[in-house]
């Protein structure tokens, strides 16, 4: 059973896209191959982003990320400096990330001519129990009808009042699917 590491994980998760915040009329959705091909740098970037947290470059991470997030985290600089805190803390648990994937877009809305879409992730991660997998999403949002996307994820902690702060022309419309626990795919070996 996962107790003390699932916590970590979802920070995980929160670290990737996103920043993790430590203090804490629309059309009707496409989906998969449909969204790809209208929105091809959507996917695109969204796995660029996830390579760039994976990769320890925080400038780029934070270049994806979602202005208004980054505002509401206090700057761009505070942003940096919470990501790096989240690394700090899951090296010194003796967590690391193997591996983010994304998978095709799920959702597409858009209101008041921004782009919202849905981006399932799965995240593999080293943890003392073995390894972890986790799902998540990422929220990717357009201004620009497709062309460039910043991204927050889409975690539990990203409901109500937290999703209107950031979405409040669309947290209505925006279909979160359930991020699920992560699940120990396999034990590390004993040494």
């Amino acid at each position: 059973m996962i107790k003390p590491t699932t916590h970590l994980l979802l920070i995980c998760l929160l670290l990737l896209p996103l920043g993790c915040n430590r203090q804490s009329a629309s059309k009707t959705g496409s989906t998969n191959s449909a969204s790809s091909a209208r929105y091809p740098n959507l996917k695109t970037q969204a796995d660029e982003l996830t390579q760039a947290s994976l990769k320890g470059d925080d400038a780029r991470a934070a270049d994806l990320t979602y202005p208004k997030l980054i505002e509401v985290m206090g700057g761009r600089e505070q942003y940096i400096e919470n990501l790096k805190a989240v690394r700090g803390e899951m090296q010194s648990e003796n967590f690391s990330i193997l591996s983010a994937s994304v998978e095709d877009p799920k959702d597409i809305v858009e209101v008041e001519k921004q782009i919202y879409a849905i981006v399932p992730m799965t995240m593999r991660m080293k943890a003392p129990e073995g390894i972890l997998v986790g799902r998540s999403s990422l929220i990717g949002v357009s201004s620009d009808a497709g062309k460039n996307w910043t991204f927050v994820t889409a975690n539990r902690e990203l409901k109500g009042e937290a999703l209107k702060v950031l979405f409040p022309a669309a947290a209505d419309k925006l279909r979160l699917p359930e991020s699920t626990e992560p699940v120990l795919e396999r034990q590390s070996p004993t040494p």
